[in-house]
């Protein structure tokens, strides 16, 4: 039986890789891309339809991008919590709570001294309030954490290590994405359990939690299908198609 949700849902909050995209370097499906571009055209039009932003660990520009793809106009937030980008004025906010000091800039150093230099691991460009760390072999990210630790030393306690579907975030203490979602809601007054989230991975379950309905695409990890609404039986784009249908976002 279909959810009677339509009109308490003001905003549909996707997380990128994983959801929308199947992660790095693999191509956009720009029909679904496009189905998501429609929504927010026809919620601009109508105010009882909800919108479509993105909350995603990936940097400000490639966030700026992706809510260029898809027609977004409210915040997105960025770096998994750190900031938001307001695209109506093209602003990029950090959270209140990263601080201004040199921690990441410390770690950064400890991990090109580690297990980069070593050419075990390297680092995604573009971030500047947290890091995202990948293996250089693949097969070996779920090693990320411990060598990650091994390099940080008493470092290690200042900041929270958070895996991703194909590497691991190294974020200041405190900031996830749940605390980007407060953020969002303090700037654009939608109340969190008027949100539908959708992520795959546990960097998304402090987001989850704090939304008032949240779902997984097929492909997400266990501990993200223990705790969501609703699981698809479908992957990434069509996982996210299959949600909004059973929420009753689209016909």
């Amino acid at each position: 039986m279909k959810r009677e949700f339509r009109t308490e849902i003001e905003l549909v909050v996707l997380d990128i890789d994983g959801v929308i995209t199947e992660g790095e370097s693999s191509a956009l499906d720009l029909d679904f891309i496009g189905q998501l571009a429609a929504m927010n055209r026809a919620a601009r039009a109508d105010e009882s339809l909800p919108a479509i932003t993105l909350c995603t660990g990936r940097p400000a520009p490639y966030l700026e991008l992706m809510l260029q793809v898809i027609d977004g106009s409210l915040p997105g937030i960025f770096e998994n919590g750190a900031g938001l980008y307001f695209p109506h004025d093209y602003r990029f906010v950090a959270h209140p709570q990263v601080s201004e000091d040199h921690l990441i800039q410390e770690v950064r150093t400890l991990l090109e001294r580690g297990p980069i230099k070593e050419g075990r691991a390297f680092i995604q460009p573009g971030k500047i309030y947290t890091l995202t760390l990948f293996a250089t072999d693949p097969d070996q990210t779920g090693q990320l954490k411990r060598w990650t630790e091994n390099a940080l030393g008493d470092l290690a306690s200042r900041v929270d290590l958070a895996y991703s579907t194909s590497c691991l975030n190294i974020l200041p203490r405190g900031i996830e994405k749940g605390k980007g979602i407060e953020f969002l809601v303090q700037k654009t007054g939608i109340r969190a359990e008027s949100m539908l989230g959708v992520g795959d991975s546990d960097v998304d379950l402090p987001f989850l939690k704090r939304v008032g309905h949240s779902a997984a695409p097929a492909n997400a990890v266990p501990a993200v299908k223990a705790i969501v609404d609703y699981v698809s039986q479908e992957r990434t784009g069509a996982g996210v198609l299959d949600i909004l249908k059973e929420y009753r976002l689209l016909p």
